[in-house]
């Protein structure tokens, strides 16, 4: 298996088709294992850690083109914003510690972007030469 074609599907038919797979097998993996609190607590954590990673491919793309060309600022502050309330209502609620763990990380990784941002600004390449025109 290719891997670097894992996300570049030939048509919407095989995307949809993964989903569901995985979807069912999930479910069947859940409704077997519900009773026990380690896979519970497993599948809960890989959810939020997901979602708390989400803005890394972005953060990634940015450092390998050296730019961040064409990105919304408002769009990373908008994350920043509401990541960084919900973060506060998990503190405030006394969520588990996945919840608030997470909730920094994804903070961390939106202050990263805006930090590239400001950097790539500052400090235009070659390739990057149009980063300091950014859609608001």
């Amino acid at each position: 298996m290719d891997w670097s074609y894992f996300w570049k599907w030939t048509d919407f038919l095989s995307y949809v088709e993964f989903i569901l797979f995985v979807a069912v097998v999930l479910g069947f993996s859940t409704y077997l294992f519900i009773d026990f609190s380690a896979y519970v607590e497993t599948i809960g954590f890989l959810s939020v850690f997901i979602e708390a990673m989400l803005g890394t491919p972005q953060l990634y793309q940015n450092y390998t083109k050296r730019s961040t060309a064409g990105m919304s600022v408002t769009m990373v502050v908008m994350w920043l914003c509401g990541d960084a309330f919900k973060t506060g209502y998990f503190i405030m609620r006394s969520a588990p510690m996945q919840f608030w763990l997470c909730g920094t990380l994804q903070i961390g990784v939106d202050i990263a972007i805006l930090s590239q941002v400001f950097y790539y600004t500052m400090h235009p390449t070659r390739s990057g030469a149009a980063t300091s025109r950014h859609p608001h």
